[in-house]
């Protein structure tokens, strides 16, 4: 009984869409949507006070939009790869993920801590002093985080969440296409038989 079953659910995959997987790759695209937003609102102009003039690196920002985009379209064409059960849309997506993960070391990191070597060696969650950097060049050598704590746990939550839908959204849809894979390659095989 339970074999019939097993065969049932199989054979059930040549008819429906994989929409499980593609609705979790909408997810991770609605938590990268969240974490650009949060990203850049942040003012990333020179901000000028009595004894320092900061500024934010330009370019870092420029690479982060064009990667954002091509992340966009990138997710959207796996979301409609993995409904059909490519294989190949798996792989990417997981490679996305990870590609998630590592963008927490660079705006929010960068803008929180000033790089990863100041936030391993004063703690993620300590409070900031001025002594700090941030992605910012000071005419005094100081240097000042550009945003607040909440906003970085925000940014980082927001890449961690839209890199584990990513990646189990890969996950589900290899384990979905290699078992109607296998099934199709059973049924010619029993169909070459008779």
């Amino acid at each position: 009984m339970s074999m019939m079953n097993e065969s049932a659910k199989r054979d059930l995959l040549r008819y429906k869409k994989n929409s499980g997987a593609a609705l979790l790759t909408y997810v991770a695209i609605i938590f990268d949507a969240l974490y650009f937003i949060s990203a850049y609102s942040i003012d990333f102009g020179s901000v000028t006070t009595a004894d320092k003039t900061v500024v934010v690196y330009q370019w870092l920002i420029g690479i982060s939009v064009v990667y954002n985009l091509l992340f966009l379209l990138a997710a959207f064409l796996c979301s409609e790869g993995v409904k059909n059960y490519k294989t190949g849309f798996s792989y990417l997506l997981v490679a996305m993920g990870l590609g998630q993960l590592v963008r927490v070391f660079v705006i929010p990191v960068f803008t929180r801590f000033g790089g990863i070597e100041y936030m391993f060696s004063h703690g993620i969650f300590n409070d900031i002093t001025d002594e700090l950097t941030s992605t910012v060049l000071e005419q005094t050598g100081n240097t000042i985080p550009i945003i607040e704590q909440d906003q970085f746990i925000y940014m980082s939550c927001c890449l961690i969440a839209s890199a584990a839908f990513c990646i189990i959204a890969g996950v589900i849809a290899f384990i979905k296409s290699t078992t109607l894979k296998s099934y199709l390659i059973e049924l010619k095989k029993r169909g070459s038989k008779v």
